[in-house]
């Protein structure tokens, strides 16, 4: 006869008590505020640079130094902390992750070996790079024979480690931070390093370089064509590109990348003034501040051989710098400008009929960076650029500028000059996977969704920052070059709900898109407009209590202008939202009269997409939860959706609660 307790159905609803109580706690975890539901992010505390990308044995791996796989690049597992052993006198920087297939370090066929920087406290012990071992795919031990590469530099980090077929070594691309050089090593045994080469003097180099990447792609179209392909992180938040060759030793940099970077071949437009010769020409001047010949020191990174500085060997001189007379025939005049933020004091001006009709001035950095004017209500008038110093002896009281270029394509405001993988703020360490048993897998990288400016003070309490979507990239040929492009990887579509679906609908002023209504900030919209018009068209996005992001485009200057000065509430949290709120700016051209976006907006991000993926610019946002409207607008007049797509995402943690269940 079984033994009957007699409390065992109270037993039982306690069990059901504390399951049900696990389970919505278990739900609350991942559906907190501002968590992502479509981007990967830990259950709890901080999220940097993605490290150890790889591919093996049907897993996708993500380290931080934090541990998830995935199956798809979607549904992500987290796995226990992985890095044992080393003590805790250092951090554990960026690095990456390899599979020694056959065993060249001693530790075993097909083990996998972590590389990282061993960050000490406070800037003043060398960096240096270390490795650890896994023989299960979970624990990774300090390898005690380390650091394997010590060259005694304070800053020294961010190990990229490939195999490299044509030499047999390992090779290893890490940075010289605060020389903003790559240096790259090669080994036998991913123990004893060779030094081999270096890249730098190429590019923005106004901030520390980190997490470098380099890769192989083939050029789609042109089979047999390839290109090597060198990410760099410059801080807090830019990620640029380079093209060209790697022997196994040394990365070079391609005529096409070069040129563009060092003359501006293939900018849009005709150049006015590049300021590249010994002397001023046919501009006049005025007072000393900008002497008798254009400056060509090697102070500021530049396009071309000079620029026109008012510095002049003094911040007291002044005087004014005035160009021959000119017909306004294109829309935009573009030009790279730096110096002081006084306007009026140290600014160019445009000027028509003697009257100052546009100015621009700097922003207080030493930085030549892009800026420009709208003038297509200018056009057929006949004008002069002055360049002007009037600020004697005040603090920034100087300007700079180079490249006036007028131009059909306004440039993006704010940014130097140079190839950027991404627009947008908040896309930065980027890394590519890695598919040791299919090398010649189609790239996909992904980055941190952050910004060292603030990302300590977002207002998530759950933890601080999460991974980018994941991004399949190519290299295509385009009227400027080749370029690299980006598209979210094909598995997030099922995540799709049904589809809301739109054609040729007149937009006229701003008006709420009842048709897609998401309940929350979780959706993908693609989107193509005509371009034949002369208004400035595109969305609200997180519309809601007087807030929006909005997203516009001007045809007549291809210009994209993404505006997150009104997108949270800024009240709260003033340290976090001084530079949080800005605007940010893309060139765009019109393809065939059409202009696309591809949008995915998740609780506390919108990545943007635009037409083939050349352009794409990454933000977070932290809007309010009642901040889930959207509107589309036409300024000055109507412009045509000529076609809209618009899905409700679902969360990728179901699944993971299904598994914990």
């Amino acid at each position: 006869m079984q033994k009957v307790y007699p409390y065992n159905k109270s037993i039982a609803a306690l069990v059901y008590l504390l399951l049900v109580c696990g389970l919505q706690q278990l739900h609350a975890q991942y559906d907190e505020k501002y968590r992502p539901q479509f981007h990967f992010s830990p259950k709890k505390g901080w999220i940097g640079d993605p490290d150890g990308l790889i591919y093996t044995e049907g897993k996708y791996h993500l380290f931080w130094w934090g541990h998830a796989v995935s199956e798809d690049l979607v549904h992500w597992q987290e796995l226990p902390y992985p890095m044992k052993g080393g003590g805790r006198s250092f951090s554990y920087f960026s690095g990456s992750v390899v599979v020694d297939k056959d065993n060249t370090a001693g530790f075993g066929a097909n083990s996998m070996i972590a590389v990282y920087t061993m960050h000490h406290p406070g800037d003043s012990l060398p960096e240096k790079q270390a490795i650890s071992v896994s023989n299960d795919r979970i624990n990774f031990s300090f390898y005690e024979g380390n650091p394997v590469l010590d060259v005694r530099k304070i800053f020294f980090r961010d190990p990229q480690v490939f195999w490299h077929d044509a030499i047999q070594k390992w090779v290893m691309a890490v940075t010289v931070p605060d020389i903003k050089k790559i240096h790259f090593y090669s080994s036998r045994n991913l123990k004893e390093w060779t030094y081999t080469g270096e890249f730098g003097d190429l590019g923005p180099r106004s901030a520390f370089w980190e997490c470098p990447d380099l890769f192989e792609m083939e050029v789609e179209g042109e089979p047999g064509k390839k290109k090597w392909v060198l990410l760099i992180g410059q801080g807090p938040n830019r990620v640029q590109y380079f093209m060209g060759d790697f022997d196994g030793k040394q990365f070079r940099a391609d005529a096409a990348t070069v040129a563009f970077l060092n003359n501006g071949v293939g900018l849009p437009g005709k150049v006015f003034e590049s300021f590249d010769a010994l002397s001023y020409g046919n501009w006049k001047t005025t007072g000393t501040a900008f002497g008798n010949r254009p400056d060509d020191s090697d102070s500021v990174v530049r396009i071309g051989r000079g620029d026109a500085n008012s510095l002049n060997g003094s911040n007291t001189n002044t005087g004014t710098l005035t160009s021959p007379v000119f017909v306004i025939t294109e829309p935009v005049i573009n030009f790279l400008i730096a110096g002081g933020n006084l306007p009026g004091k140290a600014c160019i001006n445009l000027l028509v009929e003697q009257k100052v009709v546009r100015s621009a001035t700097g922003d207080n950095s030493d930085l030549l960076k892009w800026d420009g004017w709208d003038v297509r209500d200018l056009k057929g008038k006949k004008a002069v650029i002055q360049i002007v110093d009037n600020a004697s002896d005040e603090q920034w009281g100087y300007i700079r500028i180079d490249h006036i270029l007028f131009s059909k394509v306004l440039q993006p405001k704010g940014l130097q000059h140079g190839l950027w993988l991404d627009y947008g703020p908040d896309f930065y360490a980027t890394r590519s996977y890695r598919f040791p048993e299919n090398p010649e897998h189609k790239p996909v990288f992904m980055g941190w969704m952050g910004n060292w400016d603030y990302s300590r003070n977002v207002p998530s309490t759950w933890g601080k920052g999460f991974q980018s979507l994941p991004r399949t990239i190519a290299l295509k040929n385009f009227p400027e070059g080749i370029r690299l492009v980006q598209s979210p990887v094909q598995a997030l579509t099922q995540l799709r709900k049904q589809p809301v679906q739109l054609s040729n609908k007149t937009v006229n002023g701003t008006m709420t898109l009842q048709e897609f209504r998401p309940s929350k900030n979780t959706y993908e919209i693609e989107a193509v407009f005509s371009t034949e018009t002369t208004s400035v068209f595109g969305f609200n996005l997180l519309a809601g209590e007087g807030r929006q992001l909005k997203l516009s485009y001007d045809p007549e200057a291809s210009s994209l202008c993404i505006d997150r000065t009104n997108c949270t509430d800024y009240t709260s949290n003033p340290d976090f939202t001084q530079k949080f709120a800005t605007k940010m700016y893309a060139p765009v051209e019109a393809e065939n009269n059409r202009v696309r976006f591809h949008i995915l907006v998740d609780q506390s991000s919108v990545e943007v997409f635009t037409n083939q993926g050349k352009v794409v610019l990454s933000m977070v946002t932290y809007p309010s939860e009642l901040q889930t409207g959207i509107q589309i607008f036409s300024e000055k007049g109507p412009a045509k959706l000529v076609s809209f797509k618009g899905w409700e995402l679902g969360s990728i943690w179901k699944k993971q609660e299904k598994e914990n269940d």
